[in-house]
């Protein structure tokens, strides 16, 4: 709990709390502005049959892919960072401060500001779904599908970032990482299913909760269909991420600086 402090304390100094708002401020201007514009949304609102909600959260949920690689490489790395410059590892070991203390704190608090995220993501959604007056009754149950298949799939991108991050010196290593992730994730709907479910972060792809019927062949007159989110896949990254977890806490331990 003291190197947790420890860590908040640092965390101000280096104004990753003001860096992450900005980050996840941009995507969410980003989705919610160009509902505004959307023709297809707007004929949505007042149709109490229309799947408007489903809509508005595949908003966040198709961005979250490029912006959330990026958010939690930048977090990571800048928690990470200040220990590398400071060279203070040696430091904090003859403070009598395990890895594995380290470790833990840090991965708290990276995580516990992605879930914070997620959790506005899902906040704002619902405020302005209200806001714009959406007739159609709020489906609880596929926004916390929507929540827990994201925070799934960001916490195994928060174990590879932390790694990397405490691993290298050179944050360009994991800010690289990161990066590719944020491309994979990008285009993770163009690619076929089993593919994207390979490469980590085109799971985000999973979270699609509203697609097209395309069994006409007729992409343009293709009418909106309500998908579930197919769990299989995160389940099985998530289990994945846990033994990864073990496997770079055991590497870090072991890690010379």
């Amino acid at each position: 709990m003291k190197y947790l402090r420890l860590e908040i304390y640092k965390m101000k100094r280096r104004k990753v709390l003001l860096t992450f708002l900005l980050i996840l401020g941009v995507e969410l201007l980003f989705v919610f502005s160009n509902y505004g514009k959307n023709a297809n949304f707007i004929s949505m609102i007042a149709d109490p049959g229309a799947p408007a909600w489903q809509d508005l959260i595949i908003g966040p949920g198709a961005m979250n892919g490029l912006f959330f690689p990026i958010l939690t490489a930048v977090i990571a790395s800048r928690i990470c960072d200040m220990e590398h410059r400071g060279n203070t590892w040696k430091l904090l070991e003859c403070n009598n401060e395990k890895r594995r203390t380290i470790w833990f704190c840090k991965f708290m608090i990276v995580e516990g500001l992605m879930l914070s995220a997620i959790m506005i993501q899902a906040l704002v959604i619902v405020a302005y779904g209200n806001a714009v007056g959406i007739a159609q009754t709020l489906p609880v149950s596929t926004l916390v599908s929507f929540v827990v298949g994201t925070a799934m799939v960001t916490s195994v991108t928060v174990t590879i970032q932390l790694f990397f991050s405490l691993a290298f010196p050179n944050q360009l290593v994991p800010m690289s990482v990161g990066m590719i992730g944020a491309l994979i994730g990008f285009i993770s709907t163009l690619l076929p299913p089993g593919l994207r479910n390979i490469l980590i972060w085109g799971n985000y792809a999973e979270l699609m909760v509203l697609g097209q019927n395309t069994s006409g062949g007729n992409l343009q007159a293709a009418e909106l269909q309500v998908q579930e989110i197919n769990f299989v896949p995160l389940g099985i990254l998530f289990v994945i991420g846990i033994a990864a977890f073990v496997l770079f806490l055991k590497k870090f331990e072991r890690y010379e600086y």
